[in-house]
């Protein structure tokens, strides 16, 4: 139960994390909202919340699955940030270990943590040759 509440507190920075990305650079906008890292980062930020909060909200082996491999990809989109919200990380590693009774979906929630973490790290990552920070101007 205690990781279901990691889960739940992950969820909640997950959609901090996106705040705080709207709030720091509104003076920006909306060229800053055209990279392709930022917005890749919001997505990822608003689908890790809701998928977070409503794994949480039971306690079947599909809502584990669906628990560790959103808190595997917010553990990598917060480490992906290099500033702040870097010390979101342990919260939603944490939530990664609420996996699956033995059984079929167990073996899917151990596959579904690093394919999480790959698909994170791949899309913030090559998602910024689309708009990148040197073709970025701000005032």
């Amino acid at each position: 139960m205690r990781l279901s509440v990691m889960q739940q507190i992950a969820g909640v920075l997950c959609f901090a994390l996106v705040a705080l990305i709207v709030a720091a650079n509104l003076g920006c906008a909306p060229k800053y909202f055209q990279r392709g890292d930022v917005i890749a980062g919001l997505a990822i930020g608003l689908l890790d919340g809701v998928l977070l909060l409503g794994a949480s909200s039971g306690d079947s082996d599909t809502h584990r699955v669906a628990g560790v491999a959103a808190s595997a990809s917010a553990a990598t989109l917060f480490l992906a940030t290099v500033s702040i919200p870097v010390v979101f990380a342990p919260v939603a590693i944490a939530g990664a270990f609420r996996i699956p009774r033995p059984g079929r979906l167990r073996a899917i929630g151990l596959v579904a943590i690093p394919l999480a973490i790959v698909v994170t790290a791949a899309t913030i990552f090559l998602s910024e040759a689309l708009v990148t920070a040197d073709q970025l101007r701000c005032p």
